[in-house]
């Protein structure tokens, strides 16, 4: 197409006309950064995650663990998978490093209630080596408390009202836990 306007006569170049196809073609490393992406977005997005995952997340980093077998995730059990479970059975998961101390625990949850929210206690369940209440100011680990590599916990509230997801924050990631 010529330009208008004075002698010069230049040309504009439509997308596609003298460049090969191959300038077009989605390589094979191409679809490996766009699947990282989508993965990383993905977890962003539908996961809740500890400052520590957050902070991994924004440098690039993949946060999970991906061991080979469960075996040997409990015998190095460098993270914990941890899963509170609210009174209305709504799930919350967080990944901690093992050796975190049970307060990251305490702040975590609370990171994820609306201002405001009731005052909270969380109970381990059966099969953790801690049984009652965590205190997070008598100190302890979760790999101590018997939640490394995976464990679930309960909230309870201390007024013993009747709080659903409503307490949860609107912008805390919510998706349903697969029962499989």
């Amino acid at each position: 197409f010529p330009r208008g306007g004075g002698g010069g006569g230049g040309e504009v170049r439509l997308p596609g006309q003298d460049e090969p196809d191959s300038t077009y073609e989605f390589t094979s490393r191409d679809l490996l950064q766009a699947m990282q992406a989508n993965a990383r977005e993905l977890k962003r997005t539908t996961q809740l995650l500890t400052r520590r995952d957050r902070a991994a997340l924004a440098a690039g980093d993949d946060p999970s663990p991906s061991p080979d077998s469960r075996e040997e995730e409990e015998e190095a059990a460098p993270e914990a998978a941890v899963r509170v479970r609210l009174p209305d059975g709504c799930m919350l998961q967080g990944r901690f490093g093992a050796e975190e101390a049970a307060s990251a625990l305490h702040v975590f949850v609370a990171e994820t209630l609306q201002e405001g929210a009731p005052a909270f206690d969380l109970k381990t369940t059966v099969g953790s080596t801690h049984r009652g209440v965590i205190d997070p100011s008598q100190g302890g680990t979760l790999n101590s408390m018997g939640l490394a590599p995976r464990g679930i916990v309960n909230l309870r509230w201390r007024d013993d009202g009747r709080h659903g997801k409503d307490v949860v924050r609107l912008d805390t990631p919510q998706q349903p836990l697969d029962p499989n």
